[in-house]
């Protein structure tokens, strides 16, 4: 259906934030208005429905529509936005229902082209008067559209309608009567002559005659304006604006679908458009869009916002819920979209900036300032939901900016953070960061030293998953003799309990390589603990006193960032347990018996840990083991054992343990 909307929007101004009402809307106190003429603003609204945008270019191209012509025409976006909750069927309906709220299908619920759905959505005639419109009125050849509208006709908001079931005429009278008697500031008509045509006979040689009465109609309607405009008395100014429904298909159908074709809706207005930094003045048409510049530009949902603000609308932040933004007068952001993050407890918002660089953003949530922004931003990270249980749910963003709102409704299965357990930073016997380089945390007299202190490319320092630095170690020196790996000269396994955690992040390419040990790795026999990267995505976790052995094996995906602890205890259970956090296999563990075994020998006989490396630093010099590079963050010990929740907590909280200031 295209939609001719005819009247004059005011712009906000300095109003925003002034308004009383309770509505998403309304009036400005100092009577401003888009035009800046200082005439009364009306609007016309005519919809006709079913125009292909390829077969509209050629009617223009071929002076075939002169009064479309006339107008500055730009390609709209129907059917939402692909993969988001704003997605919807490209159908009369849902389409009809975005151009008459300004919102998608997630807000005003209408899915299909059945009449007997409700429209959930405040409609633009409620809007109007929230904004001071003095009356408005409906006028519908498609019935379904009565239908939609009935609840907002039965409670005043639609002050004059008529379902003219099908027939044009009757909607032409209805709204040249309407816009002649000059009572209503805003009149929507809708016309069906295209659809019909296309329905019977596809975008046969009928299709373009049936462009032309439409184009005629509208001229017919311009013609009356231009007439009321004329009366003596009468200081109207009129913004006339045309859309439709949804595009068709290549062959004229309806199908839904969100194919190009059906996706390219249209706007056209007697004033000049501006869409993002691309204004549109009459007279022009944009191209035939791509399906990536369809989705950056105009969309169906810009209609009611254009309206609102040509009537001198002022938005009211704590309730607006718009998705689109207006065409006309103060331009603010668009395309406000808020995708939830992986943690699944926060939300990545970015927007489309304005041609005009405001001074601040305000950004609201649910009705409340969460953040005053820089006017050049183009994003923002939302991670204090403030929910305290999972599940489903939605919010309602609104950033301000220019005197002008644009909304989004956001969803997210959210699940609740995960907070690092403070108990977290007692027992610790050492703590390196790797943010200030090797040196530990709890005693700086302490540090992570190479096996070969005049190599200069076993350490390096590189982005960790806290926006900081990780230590990456690579020992890949296989001469006889030859020292690879780090070190750290303080066997901290002559604890009776103690803990070794830290984060690990490997490419999966080395094989019975050690990640951290305090042993020489050539036997698993040997006296010590190991923790060990296999080839076939696991890594092993070995305990033993030279006579005894005790091993166990847990998946790990390469490539990320994954959690990795070990725990002993020597004197009450006299077990260790292997874990790793994983974002694939969650939380795993492997518990390793010491019933049998003498703990007096566990700590080896070495007194040093080694990373990458045995714990003589010539482990894979001796032909042993796979050579490679491994990363390593936020390696931690700890006098005690540390239950499976605290090692849960270490991961899934995503916080270094700097957080706890240990």
């Amino acid at each position: 259906m295209i939609l001719i909307i005819a009247g004059s929007l005011s712009g906000c101004g300095d109003d925003l934030g002034k308004a009383v009402s309770t509505g998403q809307v309304s009036q400005s106190p100092t009577g401003n208005t888009a035009s800046g003429s200082g005439a009364t603003p009306k609007v016309l609204v005519v919809g006709l429905s079913g125009v292909q945008y390829t077969a509209l270019q050629a009617g223009i191209a071929n002076n075939q529509l002169p009064n479309l012509k006339s107008m500055a025409v730009v390609s709209a976006l129907a059917g939402g936005f692909g993969g988001t909750t704003t997605q919807q069927p490209t159908l009369s309906g849902p389409g009809w229902a975005t151009v008459l709220t300004g919102t998608w299908a997630n807000r005003h619920g209408v899915l299909s082209d059945y009449a007997d759905q409700a429209l959930e959505a405040d409609p633009l005639f409620k809007l109007a008067q929230q904004a001071g419109a003095n009356g408005t009125a409906a006028f519908a050849s498609w019935g379904t559209i009565n239908a939609l509208l009935s609840p907002a006709i039965g409670s005043g908001y639609v002050n004059t309608s008529i379902d003219c079931n099908g027939v044009d005429s009757c909607v032409m009278s209805a709204a040249t009567n309407a816009i002649t008697a000059g009572t209503d500031s805003v009149v929507f008509a809708n016309l069906t002559g295209p659809q019909t045509v296309a329905s019977a006979s596809g975008l046969g040689v009928n299709y373009p005659n049936a462009l032309v009465v439409a184009d005629n109609e509208i001229g017919q309607l311009f013609s009356t304006i231009k007439a009321r405009e004329g009366q003596s008395g009468v200081n109207e100014n009129w913004l006339v604006l045309v859309t439709t429904d949804q595009g068709l298909d290549a062959t004229g159908s309806e199908s839904g679908l969100p194919l190009l074709s059906n996706q390219t809706s249209f706007i056209a207005a007697n004033q000049t458009l501006t869409v993002a930094n691309a204004t549109t003045a009459p007279g022009t048409i944009q191209p035939a869009p791509t399906l990536a510049q369809l989705t950056t530009g105009a969309t169906q949902a810009d209609i009611t916002p254009t309206v609102l603000t040509w009537l001198g609308a002022v938005p009211n932040a704590n309730t607006y819920a718009i998705d689109g933004t207006s065409l006309v007068g103060n331009i603010g952001a668009r395309s406000l979209q808020a995708t939830p993050r992986s943690d699944l407890a926060s939300f990545n918002l970015t927007w489309t900036p304005p041609p005009t660089t405001p001074s601040q953003f305000q950004l609201y949530r649910a009705g409340n300032l969460i953040a005053t922004l820089s006017g050049s931003a183009q994003s923002y990270v939302d991670t204090q939901l403030g929910e305290s249980s999972n599940g489903l749910y939605t919010f309602n963003y609104t950033l301000v900016g220019n005197n002008a709102a644009v909304s989004t409704l956001a969803q997210i299965n959210y699940v609740q953070p995960v907070v690092l357990d403070p108990t977290l930073a007692s027992g610790l016997i050492h703590y390196f960061s790797f943010n200030s380089g090797l040196s530990d945390v709890i005693i700086p007299s302490v540090a992570i030293a190479q096996f070969n202190p005049s190599s200069t490319t076993t350490a390096s320092f590189v982005a960790d998953n806290f926006n900081a630095e990780a230590l990456q170690i690579a020992s890949l020196n296989t001469a006889s003799n030859a020292l690879n790996g780090m070190k750290l000269a303080d066997d901290v396994t002559n604890k009776p309990q103690f803990t070794v955690g830290f984060w690990f992040y490997s490419g999966d390419g080395q094989n019975d390589s050690p990640v951290i040990t305090n042993k020489d790795w050539s036997s698993g026999l040997n006296p010590g603990f190991t923790i060990a990267e296999e080839s076939n995505g696991q890594l092993k976790f070995n305990i033993a006193d030279g006579s005894v052995r005790s091993d166990g094996s847990l998946n790990f995906t390469k490539n990320a960032w994954i959690y990795v602890a070990m725990t002993v205890d020597t004197t009450s259970t006299k077990t260790a347990t292997g874990y790793i956090d994983d974002p694939v296999y969650g939380l795993e563990t492997t518990t390793l018996s010491m019933s049998s075994m003498n703990m007096s020998k566990i700590p080896g006989v070495y007194g040093t840990i080694g990373f990458n490396e045995s714990a003589t630093g010539k482990y894979y010099s001796s032909g042993q083991g796979i050579p490679g590079t491994m990363t390593f963050n936020d390696m931690t010990m700890w006098n005690k054992v540390l239950t499976s929740a605290q090692v849960n907590s270490l991961y899934a909280s995503n916080k270094s343990l700097s957080t706890l200031n240990p």
